[in-house]
């Protein structure tokens, strides 16, 4: 007979690993269009994206433009109705069927000749031989998170300048986003929860995709411009943390839906948010930075 002495009998079990899958194609889509119609983020972009417009005096002459990953194409239309983009034609690439049906009334909003492509933006991508196959302008507004290989993406689409084109990324800086998904999967069971299983991988930041390329990439010159971003969280912070009603922007950050996780790990996620948070006017506000990585060759 094996015999346990209460010391033993009272030893912590381990705790066990995080089961919560990640979110479904349409539950990213969902929680994407919450963040898109609340987040200030459109703001911050839009103060980068007219710096690049002067720089490149993408006003005066015609612009022949790639977006990657456009999702619903919000910012798309922001570019040219707003910031005054003299856009001449576009090829959109959103391989997620949720968003195009969206992206297809932002495009046709602009007046301008248009393609959508729902492939995936891989080192296999080509664009039909009767369309145009250079741009002047390619953007990657925040969709590299969801690339099997967001540098080798980045590099691909260097292919697709015209003379003296230039790429415009936007990504967010090293903090608190990729933080809380970091300790998530770090809790979670990989067979379940991991980067390569979620839409969208937020530990991906600009400085490990900076890195990267000037590792292997000499011949691509970066410049970047940063700005401090904040969102409102204030509903979230000010409820008991074990309460699990959704919070479709902290769901989004996390990749998988806060109310089912584990009280331990909803506590701790919860602690992270709220110590990143500064108080403006009385409400929680969720700091985090922009980055705008300018790229030619």
């Amino acid at each position: 007979m094996t015999h346990t002495s209460s010391e033993e009998q009272n030893l912590p079990t381990p705790q066990q690993l995080e089961t919560t899958p990640p979110l479904t194609e349409e539950g990213y889509a969902r929680t994407f269009a919450v963040m898109a119609d609340v987040t200030s983020e459109y703001d911050v972009m839009s103060g980068i994206a007219d710096r690049f417009i002067s720089d490149n005096k993408f006003r005066e002459k015609p612009v022949k433009m790639l977006t990657v990953g456009a999702g619903r194409g919000k910012f798309e239309v922001q570019l040219v109705k707003e910031l005054g983009l003299n856009l001449e034609y576009v090829c959109a690439i959103e391989p997620n069927m949720e968003q195009v049906k969206h992206l297809e009334v932002s495009l046709k909003s602009l007046e301008v000749e248009y393609d959508i492509n729902t492939s995936f933006f891989d080192p296999q991508f080509r664009i039909e031989e009767e369309k145009p196959q250079k741009f002047d302008f390619i953007l990657f507004c925040h969709s590299l998170y969801g690339f099997d290989d967001p540098h080798g993406s980045v590099l691909h689409a260097t292919n697709f300048l015209a003379p003296g084109g230039k790429v415009l990324i936007f990504i967010q800086g090293g903090g608190a986003t990729a933080a809380i998904f970091s300790y998530l999967v770090e809790k979670s069971d990989p067979a379940i929860f991991s980067p390569k299983k979620c839409i969208g991988d937020h530990s991906l930041t600009a400085d490990k995709i900076i890195s990267q390329l000037r590792k292997n990439a000499n011949h691509v010159s970066i410049t970047t411009m940063a700005e401090q971003s904040s969102e409102d969280v204030d509903d979230f912070v000010r409820r008991k943390p074990d309460v699990p009603t959704r919070n479709y922007k902290v769901d989004f950050w996390l990749q998988a839906e806060y109310g089912k996780l584990s009280e331990e790990t909803k506590r701790v996620i919860y602690e992270m948010i709220v110590d990143n948070c500064d108080v403006v006017e009385g409400r929680y506000k969720w700091k985090h930075w922009c980055f705008g990585m300018v790229l030619s060759v």
